[in-house]
């Protein structure tokens, strides 16, 4: 079988995801993509692999026209990200071999009708029968609507986790600190933590600040927080290299995912229209999570997690894993739980690609 990805935007994460699954059901995928994500997966060196990258300075369309018929050659084509520079071979492919899968991150956004979204003329394309829609996340699935039948976890186990012997406790926030996650609520809830905490804890906020308001808000609650939690952030975009040593090294994650989000007046909520990408980070490396209580997971990960409500719990929680350690018993409970999740998304691929 074989199988083509298409990735022109910058969703590196859930392109390298993909990469893995297709090649652990024994195809050797065509990736057709730009530098960023091309430089940015850990399947790059894989030779299952064939890339095909665009050069900076050519057009998307013109790079899709120079590999027609390699594209044309696939008996399966996902789209990671539907963006409008498809909308050509999209258009030509409808009579053609391939099966086109077009994943949907936002469906609320995909299926509205206002012409000015980003992307709308190729969601419209799709909404017309060119492309199957594929959605992000089993969980987002609805029997009996066409629209929500068929998904697929990009969520994917890739790195064993890791149980460390130390000192201090090191706790990740990832992700850009934007509206979509709620930075406000876990500084509020280190705070209560602070004065109980029996270890010293390291948070990184891992990702780029959105606004200057956001980089003054940590930097005074560094300051209010010290010695007992030491806050660190980044000035700028992280890389993907520096992105998972930081994950590979932490002990924990607190996963501050707003229920809502926002954009251009469409409202998408998070476990129902969309998914947050903070679950693939989780699962990748086996991390425990602290997580809203809102937020629906596959019961094979759940167990991954200790939910909350609002400040007072989380602040609860986080005393509770920094003085117990309890972060090291479940990623030592955590191994058949990820192998079976593993399975659960393989087979998820499997039917999804049995459909032509």
């Amino acid at each position: 079988m074989k199988i083509g990805l298409i990735e022109l935007s910058a969703h590196s994460e859930v392109l390298d995801s993909l990469i893995r699954q297709v090649i652990d059901l024994g195809a050797h995928p065509t990736v057709f993509t730009n530098p960023f994500c091309a430089e940015g997966s850990a399947a790059a060196a894989s030779p299952a692999v064939e890339w095909q990258v665009c050069p900076p300075d050519l057009p998307y369309a013109d790079f899709l026209e120079q590999h027609a018929s390699s594209i044309g050659a696939q008996d399966h084509l996902l789209l990671i990200t539907p963006v409008d520079a498809l909308c050509g071979p999209l258009h030509e492919a409808r009579a053609t071999k391939p099966a086109w899968h077009c994943l949907v991150h936002n469906l609320n956004t995909f299926t509205s009708s206002d012409d000015k979204r980003p992307s709308a003329a190729i969601a419209q394309l799709v909404l017309d029968g060119a492309a199957r829609i594929l959605l992000p996340d089993l969980r987002l699935s609805k029997a009996g609507d066409p629209l929500r039948s068929r998904a697929l976890n990009i969520a994917y186990p890739q790195h064993p986790p890791t149980a460390f012997t130390r000192d201090e406790v090191r706790c990740c926030v990832p992700g850009r600190l934007y509206s979509g996650r709620d930075h406000a609520e876990v500084l509020s809830a280190l705070e209560l933590a602070a004065p109980r905490l029996t270890r010293r804890l390291h948070v990184d906020f891992l990702g780029e600040h959105s606004s200057e308001e956001s980089k003054a808000t940590v930097e005074a609650a560094r300051r209010a927080l010290a010695p007992a939690v030491e806050l660190r952030d980044h000035p700028g975009y992280v890389n993907q290299q520096d992105f998972d040593r930081t994950l590979s090294e932490s002990d924990f994650l607190i996963l501050p995912v707003s229920e809502q989000l926002t954009r251009n007046g469409i409202v998408e909520t998070r476990g129902q229209t969309c998914v947050t990408g903070n679950v693939n980070d989780m699962v990748r490396f086996g991390l425990p999570s602290l997580l809203p209580a809102f937020y629906p997971l596959s019961g094979h990960i759940d167990g991954m997690t200790a939910r909350y409500d609002g400040i007072a719990s989380l602040a609860d929680l986080i005393v509770a894993w920094v003085n117990t350690g309890e972060f090291n018993r479940r990623k030592r409970a955590a191994g058949p739980g990820l192998t079976a999740y593993r399975a659960e998304c393989l087979s998820a691929m499997r039917e999804q690609l049995a459909h032509h």
